[in-house]
């Protein structure tokens, strides 16, 4: 078996969970601990103690599980700075010490969890050391059911366990149970069996899309689909834009993509994405006469992915300036544009002109993205065949 592995995901999507079970399902002892816990123990002295302390425990119970918690708050020494600079580098020098088994790691498995894993030392995870990297995602609608069915012990019809799989999207493992919980508490005391309308009672209930708000974004993901046709960007799998949805519901549509990883990429192709990427604001200038909110706010949005790229060829791939900069998390980037305004100032620029060149486009082929927003609109979901039929079906009788 690997030596080590990597866990991260949002918290109560079962990190710990997982490494429990894998302990019981290989017969070996599972040992729990956590960066917080070897740092309560005081100072730099007693906290290298407690961690070598945790993994003698593991070597002399093998085989075993050795489980770290909050493993991101090690650090990484790329970014230390300041007075406790020196702290953590002896703190992370003595982890890559004790995982690399040089004190004897025979019969143990090394388990990290994280919630931010790019905040991770990279040494922590080369091979040998933490081998491989394993993301657990928010549970989707079958898990979410499967998860709801167990807790509740109940015999509900299969419907009615999807109305409440549906109405906890955007739900962890973890809330799953405290809802569950929670549906348990409400039918002891009126002296009963719980049952899936007790859950119901708790979540708020799914949500009919507004029309407006739904031809909004039909015409937001019709915007990135034709641009991304449009430039080649990538292969267009599927557009999917709900006609319901559950209150932790972030985003109601998305462009689902195919594209190869190429190894060597011009300034034009990056350019390119960008203005993809900056399609669906386009759409809603030009055929909505207006810009919503829905292509910023949050991690992962448009808006953050377009400046991220940007400022990764300006300030690291030479393609628009001649400098380098070590940086490759989205904080990272985030904290360069902040610190140098110079280089914000280039960022927006590039965004701006990117998004008017999106933006001419879909003036020049208005007819199609309304066409593909109707048809995303009346199905909720198109898949790519049909997409490029409309766009190329359109092209040509223009």
């Amino acid at each position: 078996m690997d030596a080590g592995l990597l866990l991260s995901g949002p918290p109560g999507t079962g990190k710990t969970l997982f490494a429990s079970a894998l302990a019981r399902s290989c017969g070996a002892k599972f040992i729990g601990t956590s960066s917080a816990q070897w740092q309560s123990k005081g100072h730099l002295g007693d906290m290298l103690g407690a961690m070598r302390k945790s993994f003698r425990e593991a070597a002399d119970a093998a085989p075993s599980v050795l489980f770290i918690d909050e493993f991101d708050s090690i650090g990484d020494r790329r970014t230390f700075r300041g007075d406790n600079a020196s702290y953590s580098l002896q703190v992370v020098n003595a982890l890559l010490e004790l995982l690399d088994g040089s004190t004897g790691r025979e019969g143990v498995i090394v388990i990290a969890a994280s919630n931010f894993p790019d905040h991770i030392d990279p040494a922590l995870r080369r091979p040998g050391r933490l081998d491989r990297h394993v993301a657990i995602d928010l549970p989707d609608q079958e898990a979410r059911q499967q998860m709801l069915s167990m807790h509740l012990g109940t015999a509900d019809a299969p419907e009615d366990l999807l109305k409440a799989a549906l109405a906890t999207s955007g739900y962890s493992g973890a809330d799953l149970a405290q809802v569950a919980k929670d549906a348990r508490r409400v039918a002891r005391r009126q002296g009963r069996e719980a049952r899936v309308s007790d859950v119901l009672a708790i979540v708020p209930p799914v949500a009919p899309i507004g029309k407006d708000e739904h031809w909004s974004a039909s015409v937001h993901e019709a915007g990135h689909a034709l641009i991304g046709i449009e430039l080649s960007v990538a292969e267009i799998e599927m557009i999917v834009v709900a006609k319901e949805a559950g209150h932790r519901d972030g985003s109601i549509g998305h462009v689902q993509w195919r594209r190869q990883n190429k190894p060597n990429r011009t300034r034009q192709s990056y350019l390119d994405e960008i203005a993809m990427l900056l399609g669906g604001m386009a759409a809603e200038k030009v055929i909505l006469g207006d810009i919503f909110d829905g292509s910023g706010g949050v991690a992962g949005s448009d808006l953050q992915r377009a400046s991220d790229l940007a400022t990764v060829m300006l300030a690291s791939l030479g393609l628009g300036s001649l400098q380098y900069c070590d940086v490759s998390t989205s904080k990272e980037l985030d904290e360069l544009r902040r610190s140098d305004p110079i280089l914000r100032r280039r960022v927006e620029r590039l965004l701006e002109a990117e998004l008017l060149r999106a933006a001419t486009i879909i003036e020049g082929r208005k007819p199609e993205v309304e066409k593909l927003a109707r048809a995303v609109a009346k199905c909720g979901a198109v898949w790519g065949c049909e997409v490029v039929e409309i766009v190329s079906g359109q092209k040509k009788a223009g």
